[in-house]
Parts: structure tokens; C-alpha cells; sequence
């Protein structure tokens, strides 16, 4: 019986093992992030897959750079930067915290990118 349940518990693991991630193949993409012509500070990006059955990637900008995997094809490209104000505060005593990208490049955006072999630098240079 001991032999049995081994033998399962074997074959469950190699199945496992031979499923990877469905749907594309993911890249390493990486890029500059300036708006205005300074670094976005921190901040984050994510990619949306034009294919709907695909959740979208994200990852944080930090020094107007960014790094993260996303999958192969055209992507619709949402950026949000953030900066803490001087001197104000939140309803709570805590530091106020500025969205200072417009949303033409967020909840509006009009940005895309191809993701891909030979496709994985994407820099943005966003304007008012």
C-alpha cells in the first residue's frame, strides 16, 4: 500500500512540474520613468495585456527607474507617481501624499507597449 501512495504521490509532483505559467511568455522590461523632464522619485507601473484573460503586471518606479516580468504583446501602460508635500498633512497627522501624474497616463492612459524579444527597454517621458 506504502508503494501505492508513493507511486501517486510521484506522479503528482511530475505532473506538476511540467506545468508551468499558461498563456505567453514573459520578459524582463525595464525603463526610465520622467515626467517633465525629472525622474519620477517612486511611484508605480503596470502593464495590462490587450488580451483580457490576462491580469495585468506591476512593480514600483524608484529614482525614475523600473524594473519587472511581463508577458509578450501589446500592453496598455498605467503610471502613477507620488511625492509627499512639505509642511501638509493628512486627515490623520500623517504626511500628505501628492498624485502628480495626470490621468492621460493612468486611469486614462495613452500609453502601450510591445513586450517581446528585442522588446524589453521602455522609457517614458511623460509631459502636462
Amino acid at each position: 500500500m506504502r508503494g501505492l501512495f508513493a507511486l501517486v504521490a510521484l506522479a503528482g509532483l511530475a505532473i506538476l512540474a511540467g506545468c508551468g505559467e499558461p498563456g505567453p511568455k514573459k520578459y524582463d522590461v525595464s525603463g526610465t520613468v520622467q515626467y517633465e523632464g525629472e525622474p519620477v522619485t517612486e511611484g508605480d507601473i503596470m502593464f495590462a495585456s490587450e488580451d483580457k484573460t490576462i491580469g495585468p503586471e506591476g512593480g514600483k518606479i524608484k529614482d525614475g527607474k523600473y524594473a519587472l516580468k511581463v508577458r509578450e504583446g501589446k500592453n496598455r501602460v498605467e503610471i502613477r507617481g507620488t511625492k509627499i508635500i512639505p509642511g501638509k498633512k493628512g486627515s490623520m497627522g500623517e504626511p500628505f501624499v501628492d498624485s502628480f501624474i495626470p490621468e492621460k497616463y493612468n486611469t486614462k492612459t495613452e500609453l502601450t507597449a510591445d513586450v517581446g524579444s528585442g522588446k524589453t527597454t521602455h522609457n517614458f517621458e511623460l509631459k502636462k
